[in-house]
């Protein structure tokens, strides 16, 4: 059975998803008690489930405020589950067939002019990368630029969210196309292909890039390294 806690957490939900604005307060605790017909202390509760949701942002002594969405949430979800090892690795590898794959076809129909330096900037940081710290956050800052072109704000913040799982996702397939032989030389390649064909507003192209990219990437965590 759904506690009083968990039912007004529902009903303040909807209002801060779809009758609120982001930075707007809530009404204070004893004026949401009158209208439910609850006590204080359960509207508190239930403003704490909300808080922990990261709808609304508590502040002592002042109403509860909706918070402006972001991807803090989703990130530490998948802090938590991609751990760093093979399987976790590529499962990682199929969520992002599932979004990156669009994303390139979204940047191929929408990318302004912006996203060519971004592109070419990321790219000469991998190809050029002191070390391996350098070249994955050329790699990260590769994918979030891919993100951005698309324009959509949804998907970017999602992609967002995957940063530090992406990382950690990074890492292995280096290690893989590493110390299996090969060199960052075809990884580079790879992703250049992506954004030649996002660049020339080619979505089947840059969708096909994309798909080749992402299966390599599973051949460098399976210790398998490509050269081409």
């Amino acid at each position: 059975m759904t506690s009083a806690v968990e039912e007004l957490a529902r009903r303040l939900e909807v209002l801060t998803t779809e009758d609120l604005e982001p930075g707007m307060r809530l009404p204070s605790e004893a004026e949401l008690g009158r209208q439910f017909g609850l006590s204080r202390i359960t509207v508190r509760e239930a403003l704490k489930i909300l808080a922990g949701r990261g709808l609304v942002e508590l502040t002592q002594g002042r109403r509860a405020t909706v918070r402006r969405p972001d991807s803090g949430m989703l990130a530490r979800h998948f802090r938590v589950a991609a751990r760093g090892d093979q399987r976790s690795a590529l499962e990682l590898v199929e969520v992002r067939q599932a979004l990156e794959v669009g994303a390139a076809t979204l940047a191929a129909r929408h990318a302004g002019p912006s996203a060519a330096a971004a592109f070419d900037a990321a790219l000469d940081g991998m190809a050029n990368a002191a070390g391996e710290a350098e070249y994955h956050e050329a790699d990260v800052a590769f994918h979030a630029a891919l993100a951005t072109a698309g324009g959509n704000r949804m998907l970017a913040q999602v992609l967002e969210a995957l940063e530090e799982s992406l990382r950690t996702s990074f890492a292995l397939s280096y290690d893989g196309q590493i110390g299996a032989g090969g060199s960052t030389a075809p990884v580079v390649a790879a992703h250049r292909r992506v954004a030649e064909a996002v660049v020339a507003g080619d979505p089947a192209r840059a969708e096909q890039a994309m798909r080749a990219l992402l299966s390599n990437v599973e051949l460098n965590l399976k210790g398998k390294p490509w050269r081409a």
